[in-house]
């Protein structure tokens, strides 16, 4: 995005000049002056509906003499490296970080001119956002991810003057309340190619905009041609994630059992059995895939997974960092995917834990099948993990029969539970899977 310019009046007030139609991506400028209380902007990946919520939540934020506006996800943690990132990476970009003062605990955001601020509520904590004296706003983010009674508990609690909530997500769940409650009947606004872009909402305070990767006028030739990479793999996928259409009930889901829990218990499980940490999966990734880190404790036939690390772009030494700032010690075995071992040898020089995981001839299945045969309790704070419980599949034929194969997509943080179940479960002092391995 471009950057804008900016100046001081001679009275020492700030003028800062958005005009410039190029920073922004034309299809979101009506709403930068849209007064509605909620605006609703959804669609596919890659759409910039993200940060062009973030983009308007600075804007309101510097322009108005008095804004609090409230930052809202479904778990706490989460909000630093999404919104709270995301506003600070555009403040960057804009040379205005002398003018912002950005605090991480707790998480909040003060435009020194005028005092106004930005404040991070998670709906898993206690205060939430009824303890927010005279908010004036607030921004959803994956808003699909919140529960209906936790977004009415929200929603009014926001008392006094003009309040405005903004919400962004993809529209995974045709069956999701944010449907029924904003939106009419899809055929009479849905296009089956995408593209369409204001929808019409059952309510009269609401504005809804949807929007695709093509609206984005930055968005890369790589994640384009990535999300058009869908249409070959799922038709579901290709729908919600690409063309920003809502999708249905997924068929052919590979972990079709497994329940939230909000924490993995420390010592005893539900049923009294005792609760060890089995180890820590590692799933390389950089410019298109995450690197993700899952930490897996098992009871007796239960898995407890927890999200440690889902992250675009690291290097190793910002790997080692993150992982030291996760608690991840040297006596904590860590089992990383073996397609990389010049980098498990760099963590293995820097002090870690980390070994190669089991591969071979049917291993994928195999330990999928294994992972099948435990119960599975996922943290709530586990997002990217939970959205990849929800959406791995079985690859399907042209008459919607399975073939067994799962796709390879939405396997990042499983594939990382993957690695640790085999190698600590599976390895035997036999041959398996081609590979000599020695009883633990």
């Amino acid at each position: 995005m471009m950057k804008p310019s900016f100046a001081k009046a001679l009275e020492g007030a700030m003028i800062i000049d958005f005009s410039n139609p190029k920073i922004f991506n034309p299809v979101y400028l009506p709403l930068l002056n849209d007064t509605n209380r909620y605006i609703l902007m959804y669609g596919g990946r890659d759409s910039a509906k993200s940060y062009f919520a973030a983009q308007k939540v600075i804007i309101d934020t510097m322009r108005k003499s008095y804004s609090r506006i409230i930052l809202v996800r479904k778990a706490y943690a989460h909000i630093k490296d999404s919104q709270f990132q995301t506003i600070k990476d555009i403040v960057s970009s804009y040379g205005l970080m002398d003018y912002f003062a950005f605090v991480e605990n707790p998480l909040r955001i003060i435009f020194k001119k005028n005092g106004n601020m930005i404040i991070a509520r998670g709906l898993d904590k206690e205060h939430k956002t009824k303890s927010i004296k005279d908010p004036t706003g607030v921004w959803y983010e994956e808003m699909n991810e919140i529960g209906f009674n936790d977004f009415l508990k929200t929603t009014t609690s926001l008392r006094g003057g003009i309040i405005q909530e903004i919400a962004t997500f993809n529209p995974e769940m045709e069956t999701e309340w944010i449907n029924s409650y904003f939106f009419p009947a899809k055929e009479s606004y849905e296009k089956a190619d995408g593209n369409f872009h204001f929808v019409k909402s059952v309510r009269d305070d609401t504005t809804i905009l949807h929007t695709t990767y093509k609206d984005n006028t930055y968005v890369t030739p790589q994640s384009a041609e990535l999300l058009e990479s869908f249409k070959d793999i799922d038709d579901n996928y290709y729908k919600i994630y690409t063309l920003g259409l809502w999708g249905g009930v997924l068929e052919g889901l590979i972990y079709d059992s497994w329940e939230i829990t909000p924490l993995v218990p420390p010592y005893r499980g539900e049923n009294g059995e005792p609760i060890r940490l089995l180890g820590y999966g590692l799933d390389w990734g950089f410019t298109n895939d995450p690197t993700a880190i899952v930490r897996v404790n098992m009871g007796e036939n239960t898995l407890y997974l927890d999200e440690i690390l889902y992250k675009k772009g690291m290097t190793n030494q910002e790997l080692c960092r993150e992982m030291i700032s996760a608690g991840i010690n040297a006596s904590d075995e860590i089992v990383a995917d073996s397609a990389e071992p010049k980098s498990i040898q760099e963590l293995y020089a820097s002090g870690f834990n980390v070994h190669p995981a089991l591969k071979g001839p049917d291993s994928v299945r195999a330990g999928i099948s294994k992972i099948r045969q435990y119960k599975i309790r996922v943290t709530a704070r586990s997002r990217n993990l939970i959205r990849e419980l929800k959406n791995y599949r079985w690859k399907m034929d042209k008459d919607g029969n399975s073939l067994n194969i799962p796709i390879d997509n939405f396997n990042h943080g499983l594939d990382a539970v993957r690695y640790v179940v085999m190698n600590k479960t599976m390895i035997q002092k036999k041959r398996i899977f081609g590979v000599r391995s020695v009883s633990i």
